[in-house]
């Protein structure tokens, strides 16, 4: 009998009864509900917030690259030779051209909306009916000037083609397509202005906007 007894007593735990059966359930089941930890909650969502933008915008920018422009120059000035200067109602500006770059600097303080300009010499053997891109780099480092460029083809006033701001020491190439400005492309091009002018505050003597690499160009591929 001693002998049956622990026969019984080792099979028990296998024996795999239908109260085991319920038990096992009952505790697979309390496992799975057990809610996460709060803290591990708020750290993966942290994550989700941080990854997914990121993700996003990384997708949208290989995604939508945009084409690559070329140009090809059809007149350019790396002299800025004959330029003048052009002024608003009580400011005074002085021209400089060093190294290709042409440097307006004002001579007396520049009040909002006032503008000191150079004005390029006669163009009329430029097409801009072939050419009419203007590119052009330009350096304002400072945010009381606003770069001010006009094109004037000869009929009424010259058109302000950019009025721009750069507060920052680093050189900013613009490409501006003059065929939205409601330019005369059936009149020779007369003047180009590269200048500024004040906004927001008094710009005080000393405050110059530089430009260089100055051209007309088309984009490759156009149709002559």
């Amino acid at each position: 009998m001693g002998d049956q007894a622990t026969s019984m007593m080792v099979q028990k735990p296998d024996s795999g009864g239908p109260g085991d059966g319920k038990r096992s359930s009952v505790v697979t089941r309390t496992r799975m509900s057990k809610p996460t930890d709060p803290r591990l909650r708020l750290v993966i969502l942290v994550l989700v917030l941080l990854v997914l933008p990121v993700a996003y915008v990384a997708a949208i920018n290989v995604a939508l690259q945009p084409p690559g422009l070329a140009f090809q120059t059809g007149w350019t000035d790396p002299t800025f030779a004959g330029w003048t200067v052009r002024t608003g109602a009580g400011a005074n500006a002085s021209l400089n051209v060093s190294n290709g770059v042409l440097s307006v600097t004002a001579t007396s303080s520049v009040t909002p909306q006032q503008f000191v300009a150079a004005d390029s010499p006669n163009l009329t053997s430029v097409d801009l009916t072939r050419y009419h891109f203007l590119v052009v780099s330009i350096r304002a480092p400072a945010y009381h000037v606003a770069a001010r460029i006009g094109i004037w083809t000869g009929i009424d006033r010259p058109k302000l083609v950019l009025v721009k701001t750069y507060p920052d020491t680093g050189w900013h190439t613009e490409v501006i397509d003059l065929r939205f400005f409601g330019l005369s492309f059936d009149r020779p091009l007369q003047m180009i202005e590269l200048g500024w002018l004040g906004v927001e505050t008094p710009a005080p003597a000393g405050s110059k906007v530089e430009f260089r690499d100055l051209s007309l160009a088309r984009e490759v591929g156009e149709p002559s």
